[in-house]
């Protein structure tokens, strides 16, 4: 007997994927019922930018959906990328209001509400999600449940991650456009971790990396919940585009060249010959050794500004759970390979996992941030979510009176 079901849309720039997802009593693991794409349009670096067109391709993905499952539904769950993704940590300081002095849930919501009071940076940006990371008693004991300590003061420090406003009028403009009510927007990093991670993996400390079409997204987890976010400028398009220049040919050759020939040197792997002693060529005109550089290139690239992030946040090399790689651009045989000696951390390609029904459907990285977001609504459906959720909900009846 069917519990619960929930549709999960990943708006990539290329291709816009919607899954169905369904929990049965008895089961354990969630059932794939369906899945739908569609060639991405008015989608730029992973955000709307022409919301008729988006529309469109939403709707011709829902409609492939419904079309394979008989399912008609009005709702989705929404994962959203692009540049305009970012977080900031804030912090907030209130008095405990009991007269014994006894942390409530009331002085925990009203510490998170005054780190949100106190955030910079906000103009033309809407919070997505919230995440209490811990909380300071009189400034002397942290904990990540404060309820039921003693104390006069409470401090609470958490993590937000906005999305441009506009980002999120135009994705409201396309699913109007397409007759489907947004039920929630999750950060696409969120989405794509809630599809691939395990607890253990998030509590020992991992890094995600959605390598998309022409964007990067890192998130990094530690103690279960998230620890830092960024949106690289660099995606699977741009070996695309290098290879087109490289070899001076189209884009429509690069890509084909990217997606039947496209892999990763390996050092220990001598080059191939041909039967006349020549070079191993692809198509009988281009280097394969070549185009392996090309793709090596601009992935380094890509590696470098990942390895800056882990920098930056002290964690270079100290990830026990290593990186997850995700998206369309993991897929390039050997990428895991190259992350693994740039980033000097244990790597892996990521598929989502533990799903029953047509999971074979979406079996591949580029599935992970629509099926991520169709099981992050089935915890939502059953009030088992982790995540302290932003202002979605009441968020949208907002943007909406500042519509035309």
């Amino acid at each position: 007997m069917r519990q619960s079901g929930a549709i999960g849309i990943d708006l990539g720039t290329d291709s816009v994927k919607a899954v169905a997802v369904e929990t049965v009593l008895g089961e354990s693991a969630a059932r794939v019922i369906g899945v739908g794409a569609s060639l991405g349009k008015g989608i730029r670096k992973g955000t709307i930018a022409e919301p008729e067109e988006a529309g469109q391709a939403i709707k011709e993905a829902v409609g492939a959906l419904e079309k394979s499952t008989g399912i008609k539904s009005r709702g989705a769950h929404v994962g959203i990328g692009g540049a305009g993704l970012a977080f900031q940590k804030s912090k907030g300081l209130v008095a405990v209001s009991r007269a014994d002095s006894e942390v409530t849930k009331e002085d925990a919501s009203r510490a998170v509400q005054a780190s949100e009071a106190n955030l910079s940076r906000l103009q033309n940006k809407e919070i997505l999600h919230k995440f209490p990371i811990v909380y300071r008693v009189d400034n002397e004991v942290l904990a990540r449940d404060p309820v039921g300590l003693v104390g006069v003061r409470l401090e609470a420090e958490v993590l937000f991650i906005t999305a441009f406003s506009q980002s999120l009028k135009n994705a409201i403009k396309a699913f109007d456009e397409a007759d489907i009510n947004i039920e929630e927007v999750i950060a696409s990093p969120l989405a794509a971790a809630k599809a691939v991670l395990d607890e253990r993996e998030k509590e020992v400390g991992v890094m995600l990396m959605d390598i998309g079409s022409t964007t990067t997204s890192i998130i990094l987890f530690e103690e279960g919940l998230p620890y830092s976010l960024e949106v690289l400028p660099f995606g699977s398009a741009n070996i695309t585009h290098d290879i087109a220049t490289g070899f001076r040919t189209t884009l429509e050759e690069a890509e084909k060249l990217k997606i039947n020939y496209g892999s990763l040197r390996q050092e220990s792997a001598p080059p191939k010959k041909t039967a006349r002693g020549g070079e191993d060529l692809v198509y009988g005109a281009y280097s394969k050794k070549k185009l392996s550089e090309i793709i090596e290139a601009r992935l380094d690239d890509i590696f470098e500004l990942a390895e800056k992030h882990l920098k930056k946040y002290e964690r270079a090399g100290l990830l026990a759970s290593g990186v997850a790689l995700v998206g369309g651009g993991a897929n390039l045989p050997g990428i895991e390979i190259l992350a693994k000696e740039r980033l000097k951390l244990h790597a892996r390609v990521a598929e989502p996992e533990n799903l029953g029904g047509f999971k074979e459907k979406v079996k591949n990285p580029a599935w992970s941030v629509a099926v991520g977001a169709a099981l992050m609504a089935l915890d939502h459906n059953s009030n088992t979510s982790p995540f302290f959720r932003g202002r979605t909900g009441s968020l949208f009846h907002w943007l909406r009176a500042f519509l035309p």
